[in-house]
């Protein structure tokens, strides 16, 4: 055996094609969560831009990202998954398909044959005695390797995780930032439910901060592209303000008093009774008092609540095994010589759109070109 993999996730499962002599050990039933998640059920796997271009869309040490995408890009992966048999096509905003949309196909050709991965055990730890590596599973078992992959992370949330992946690369001396989710729904203090489903475009306030783009109203907060890319900087509790719409109620009053307010507002009808309800929304603007159109003002423009990073729904996690001790071209440690790190368990993030599991294949790659020497 020329490595154990810990954890079937797309970083994993990518470097097991690279590297038929290893063994997989994934805790769940089933591999490739993530990735049959991703892209809306269609795996969204990488992104066709110029490594230059898409650094900006990253978290994390850049010279060390850099190194490890210029090693393998975009081109790269697509061209390694159509010598797995999966087609592609990119869209006009640059994500990365499977031409069948379907990322059930993306997942079946990247899972190893069944004598080569272990599903449903937990690595509860591993050390390393002499030139070999002992992983100690949760049934008793004991597998043994001369190189030990750790390509788990992002499942702290999890019922009973118990965080292997970052323990582990801990028990061998590596510092691990502290994580938090990220490419994360945010719950919100004052819900728009009645809202649900409606998708709109959206100017964000955090901090210091602004970001806009698409947002979704959800049951219990706000989530869509701009949402999930800012959750990361998101305390739990911290007040953020969403602006649907910059229209100036006084403006509306001098162009078109007759006009009721919900005809008068460019917002999706649903939307607006949430924000506002139903009293404002059938006035005509005419005969809104002062009061009254502050008040309509503030809610499209500036409404403000508290919010939360839903951590059970988060795609990945910033935080992790820090760069600095691992080798951008192999992913090898500097601690520990023939133990790897790769994908989500790094302190690296990204925005959605495919740069993460871009990270992760990439990663993944580094490693293969050590381990298959």
């Amino acid at each position: 055996m020329r490595a154990i993999i810990v954890g079937g996730g797309a970083a994993g499962l990518y470097l097991s094609t690279l590297v038929p002599d290893s063994i997989i050990v994934e805790r769940n039933p089933l591999c490739g969560k993530k990735l049959r998640a991703t892209g809306g059920g269609r795996c969204n796997f990488t992104h066709a831009s110029p490594v230059q271009e898409l650094l900006v869309h990253y978290n994390g040490s850049l010279p060390f990202i850099r190194k490890v995408l210029y090693s393998h890009t975009p081109e790269d992966i697509i061209r390694h998954m159509e010598q797995l048999g999966i087609r592609s096509k990119t869209e006009d905003d640059g994500r990365v398909f499977p031409c069948t949309d379907n990322a059930e196909d993306a997942v079946r050709a990247l899972i190893p044959d069944a004598g080569r991965i272990i599903i449903g055990r937990e690595v509860i730890r591993a050390d390393k005695n002499g030139n070999l590596f002992n992983v100690y599973l949760d049934n008793g078992s004991v597998l043994q390797s001369p190189a030990l992959v750790i390509a788990s992370g992002c499942s702290a949330s999890a019922p009973g995780y118990r965080g292997s992946g970052y323990s582990i690369l801990s028990s061998f001396g590596h510092t691990i930032t502290p994580r938090r989710p990220a490419l994360a729904p945010l719950r919100t203090e004052r819900n728009l439910r009645e809202a649900e489903g409606v998708s709109i475009s959206v100017r964000v306030r955090y901090g210091r901060k602004t970001a806009e783009g698409e947002a979704v109203i959800t049951h219990d907060g706000i989530s869509g592209p701009v949402i999930l890319n800012i959750s990361r900087d998101i305390a739990d509790g911290e007040e953020i303000i969403l602006s649907f719409s910059d229209a100036d109620m006084k403006e509306l009053r001098v162009k078109d008093p007759r006009k009721l307010v919900k005809n008068a507002i460019d917002l999706p009808e649903r939307l607006l009774r949430a924000l506002i309800g139903n009293a404002l929304m059938d006035k005509k603007v005419g005969n809104l008092s002062k009061s009254e159109e502050r008040t309509i003002t503030e809610e499209i423009s500036s409404f403000r609540t508290k919010a939360w990073p839903m951590k059970r729904n988060a795609m990945t996690e910033a935080g992790g095994a820090i760069l600095s001790q691992f080798n951008p071209e192999t992913m090898e440690s500097k601690l520990v010589p023939r133990l790897y790190a790769a994908g989500d368990v790094l302190d690296a993030d990204a925005d959605t759109g495919g740069y993460n599991l871009t990270w992760a294949f990439a990663t993944a790659w580094c490693i293969s070109q050590s381990l298959m020497i």
